[in-house]
């Protein structure tokens, strides 16, 4: 602002702050509209279901009760990361995982969507790219799927789209890792790309009312990659599809990641039911919770005792400590919380040393990285955000319990 007077300065600070304000306003507006599209099919089918007595209509307004709540549930996470960038809290956690298992179960979880459009999703996978990295596994294939989302959503039916993962360089302890998608689609112009990775503003007002969406994906993943140490690049002209690519340096794993497939195989009709003689403790103190994990396991064999509170749940686990296998402890409870119910769990088990530790998972909607950590410090043994995937559950459960 070098030569300008303070009043022009000042006209082009308050010039710049109500274009803020515009595009937040904006964004409130298109988010409003984005949310209340699944709220409305999960209270419509919901009401459907309830006056239907046909089995097949109620099953039809399930699946999609269920479709609608997991978009919803998606666009809630990215509002969570978008305040979290906006503050600049958003942390990776880091870990060694199977690096092309995590490739094929992204690509795998756009196979609806790419199926509806008949699109075809070429993966062209560099061989010689390690089994196991060290990175947020999570995050990872977040940047993944709202890239390969993008490409399925702007290209039009039967055309390509190409997921491109190469090993750029690698040497003892790192690899370089080049990832680009590729799309077939409607492209980009030159004046759009400029605002295509803005956190509170979409490419073109008309395409979004076209095609839809909050918009946040592509200003995420630029995030995403930033902290990850790469910057995403994009190369697009109208009518010629797009190019989306980051390169980004990883820790390579040092073990293997092995499943164990009996793990996965579920009981036989002459096995018993996966827990059946375990018992485990849940403490949660919504009603409605309790009946959903009551109804989860209810074919599993185990037997399950529900606390409403954390002083309730530490007393019932002091009654019959040799009882339980496991408990399932949520956060905010009335009385005592998850966090105090650990500690005193745990300070019982130093008290009476001959027993061992029981496992206590965190279930909670407190899902920030700093919420973790403050489960891990209480005693808590691992954490699982709600909603609750059951089947991430179950793993979680395999993993505490003692083998054998």
């Amino acid at each position: 602002m070098e030569g300008m007077s303070l009043e022009d300065i000042k006209k082009t600070t308050v010039h710049e702050e109500s274009e803020s304000e515009l595009a937040k306003s904006n964004f409130l507006a298109r988010m409003s509209h984005e949310m209340r599209t699944p709220l409305n099919a999960i209270i419509g089918m919901s009401t459907i279901a309830q006056a239907s007595a046909d089995a097949e209509k109620v099953a039809e307004c399930l699946v999609k009760i269920n479709e609608a709540s997991v978009h919803l549930l998606g666009m809630i996470n990215d509002i969570l990361d978008m305040a979290k960038i906006e503050v600049g809290s958003m942390k990776l956690t880091c870990a060694e995982f199977n690096l092309p298992q995590m490739l094929q179960k992204t690509a795998e979880a756009k196979k609806f969507a790419l199926d509806a459009k008949k699109q075809i999703l070429e993966l062209d996978i560099d061989p010689g790219l390690p089994e196991n990295i060290v990175s947020d596994e999570q995050r990872f294939a977040k940047v993944l799927d709202n890239l390969l989302s993008n490409a399925v959503k702007f290209t039009p039916p039967e055309g390509t789209i190409t997921l491109s993962v190469k090993n750029l360089k690698e040497d003892e302890k790192t690899c370089t890792l080049g990832i680009k998608v590729i799309d077939s689609g409607i492209g980009i112009s030159g004046e759009a790309l400029k605002t295509v990775f803005s956190l509170f503003e979409q490419a073109d007002g008309g395409m979004a009312r076209k095609y839809e969406g909050t918009g946040l994906g592509l200003p995420i993943s630029a995030s995403i990659v930033r902290l990850m140490g790469g910057q995403i690049q994009v190369k697009s002209e109208p009518g010629k599809g797009a190019e989306f690519g980051f390169d980004i340096t990883v820790e390579t794993g040092k073990k293997k990641t092995l499943q164990d497939p009996s793990s996965q195989a579920s009981a036989g009709p002459d096995e018993k039911p996966k827990y059946e003689g375990l018992s485990f403790l849940v403490a949660e103190d919504v009603e409605i919770n309790r009946e959903i994990i009551l109804a989860l396991f209810e074919d599993t064999g185990v037997t399950i005792d529900c606390a409403k509170n954390g002083l309730q749940a530490f007393e019932m686990y002091k009654a019959g400590v040799s009882k339980y296998n496991l408990v399932l402890m949520d956060i905010h409870m009335p009385e005592m919380d998850g966090y105090e119910a650990t500690r005193q769990i745990r300070a019982h088990e130093k008290e009476h040393s001959d027993r061992e530790q029981i496992p206590i998972i965190a279930m909670t909607a407190n899902v920030f990285k700093e919420d973790v950590e403050k489960c891990l410090a209480a005693g808590m043994t691992s954490h699982l955000g709600k909603p609750i995937d059951f089947e991430l559950l179950m793993q979680e459960i395999d993993k505490q319990l003692p083998k054998g």
